[in-house]
């Protein structure tokens, strides 16, 4: 109960501080908090800096085609001194969005993943780059627009012609 507690004084509080651009609520008992883009980086500054979220746990970012907010990219962020966790979600209407590795370092690679596979660009990004796909991967695998069709897989072995064979 204490967890639900402090979750509704944080959305009170956001809610009070910037009306009609915050919204809470509780889904299959996990803290969502809904902001808007412009202001997101506030919020989160403000929840590591005021409500103790020091530990950011994972970024994750979905594609809708078919809505006008075509991405959403979702913060999962943790207080370990209140012991709660809070999924902060950005609704964009491009694939841009400021990074938060100036907020928490931590988000470097978390934020490279999200670029790779869904395609969102972490506008400010130190070092923003492929991290699991080869750099001449085309796309965003990801992305519900991706064309799923078969496509043959190169590797370093088989670019310096080591004989490696790949079947089916």
């Amino acid at each position: 109960m204490r967890c639900i507690m402090v979750f509704d004084d944080i959305v009170k509080y956001f809610s009070e501080k910037y009306p009609g651009k915050v919204s809470g609520k509780v889904e299959f008992k996990c803290n969502f908090l809904t902001v808007d883009k412009s202001i997101f980086k506030d919020v989160l500054r403000e929840m590591k800096e005021k409500f103790s979220f020091k530990y950011i746990v994972d970024v994750v970012a979905t594609h809708w085609p078919n809505r006008d907010m075509k991405f959403d990219v979702v913060y999962n962020i943790y207080s370990i001194e209140n012991n709660i966790r809070v999924f902060v979600k950005v609704m964009i209407p491009d694939e841009k969005i400021e990074t938060v590795t100036d907020i928490w370092k931590g988000a470097n690679f978390m934020e490279r993943e999200q670029y790779d596979l869904v395609g969102v660009v972490f506008e400010g990004h130190p070092d923003l780059r492929r991290i699991l796909l080869p750099d001449f991967f085309e796309g965003h695998p990801l992305r519900k627009d991706f064309p799923l069709k078969e496509r043959k897989w190169f590797n370093k072995a088989d670019e310096q012609n080591l004989g490696i064979r790949f079947t089916k």
